[in-house]
């Protein structure tokens, strides 16, 4: 995280050493010229390069992205010392100038777009249409950006959220309800954007499941938990957010994965974050059973054998655990019964005037639903050019 007292963000920029053939940028899922941006923040004119990063998630990015996979990763510099810290400068240049929303063009005027979903993918691309000139209605069932404000705090901070909500006030039209695709289709928009994201959640697989706390609603709750011991499931950084925020209510907390170490999806930072705070990780176990016993519950994991992330054995219960409480965030998928009658399996390719992005498409990170957006965007702006 970007500390403003010890962190001179212009100084940073100037260590990019501005190459030819920058091997930082095909890192970068979005494909943002970074070395360009980096001399802009280093001019100091923040907000031309805010409009040159081009989307609203820019400091988003640059907390909950894997950095060292992507732009950092690339960066020349750290082959031999340390990478330019990009994903700071992100955050700094953001906070000093979040990104405007306006209208820049009138080339999609008189043209109505919907968006379904008010996800990262929902919102870029209901930027970059109204940034066109189009009238944008966005549908969500929930509230604007709510999976990004079940991150916790310490990982996002809400101020990152409230700069981008501040410059979409006014701009997009956002209707809290579900939408049907179909008829959005066929019958009222010209354009239509599904990012409604991975909204099916997956099934722990163990009898009395129901015994488990889905980690949407556990991430919301701030039931102080000293002394009880917590059980989270899975091995991605929702689990380890999970983990994270048991252990700062006051919880002990044991994470149960179904592979090994090399397997998790969990981001490396964060799965020693989690480490470094108190979580033990169990790896190769899967819970099979869980029951009410003597006022709390019990967990039974079975032994597991695993090859890579794929094919996966289960054997006998190797130990019970006693517990207060079972986190099951193992994470979910995307409805595709939303697009039955629209798309067909390929749904990165556009089907009509239907468009899909972030998790519905596959994306993973912010920037890759960020990517999917400006994609489709500049697809349907070309085409009216």
């Amino acid at each position: 995280m970007v500390d403003n007292d010890v962190f001179d963000c212009e100084q940073e920029c100037g260590r990019c050493l501005n190459c030819a053939k920058p091997s930082c940028v095909p890192f970068c899922p979005v494909g943002n010229r970074i070395p360009q941006i980096l001399q802009i923040i280093k001019s100091g004119d923040y907000a031309e390069a805010t409009r040159m990063v081009g989307h609203p998630f820019g400091e988003v990015c640059g907390y909950v992205c894997p950095r060292e996979r992507q732009c950092q990763g690339g960066c020349v510099l750290g082959r031999r010392g340390e990478s330019v810290r990009i994903a700071d400068a992100e955050i700094a240049l953001f906070r000093q100038h979040p990104y405007a929303v306006e209208r820049i063009s009138d080339v999609l005027k008189g043209k109505r777009v919907a968006v379904i979903g008010g996800g990262v993918s929902g919102v870029t691309f209901a930027v970059k249409m109204y940034e066109q000139g189009a009238d944008v209605t966005l549908y969500e069932r929930r509230e604007l950006l709510s999976t990004l404000k079940l991150i916790p705090e310490f990982r996002l901070p809400r101020a990152a959220l409230t700069r981008i909500e501040r410059q979409l006030a006014g701009k997009i039209v956002a209707v809290n309800a579900n939408a049907d695709v179909e008829l959005c289709a066929r019958e009222r928009f010209d354009v239509v954007y599904v990012a409604t994201g991975a909204s099916v959640c997956n099934p722990l697989g163990a009898a009395g499941e129901e015994f488990a706390t889905p980690y949407t609603q556990f991430l919301a709750d701030k039931t102080d938990l000293t002394g009880k011991k917590a059980i989270v499931v899975g091995g991605g950084n929702t689990a380890m957010d999970c983990a994270r925020h048991a252990i700062r209510l006051g919880a002990s907390v044991t994470v149960a994965y179904r592979r090994t170490r090399n397997d998790m999806p969990a981001f490396d930072k964060e799965i020693a974050l989690a480490e470094s705070e108190g979580a033990n990780i169990v790896y190769n176990v899967a819970p099979v059973a869980i029951v009410w016993q003597n006022g709390g519950l019990a967990v039974s994991l079975a032994q597991t054998v695993s090859q890579g992330r794929s094919a996966l054995k289960t054997g006998d219960v190797a130990s019970v655990l006693a517990c207060d409480l079972v986190v099951a965030a193992i994470g979910g998928k995307f409805d595709r019964s939303v697009l039955a009658n629209v798309c067909s399996d390929d749904v990165r390719r556009p089907c009509g005037n239907v468009y899909v992005g972030g998790d519905a498409a596959g994306g993973k990170t912010v920037a890759e639903a960020v990517a999917d957006a400006m994609r489709a965007a500049k697809q349907i702006t070309d085409s009216y050019k």
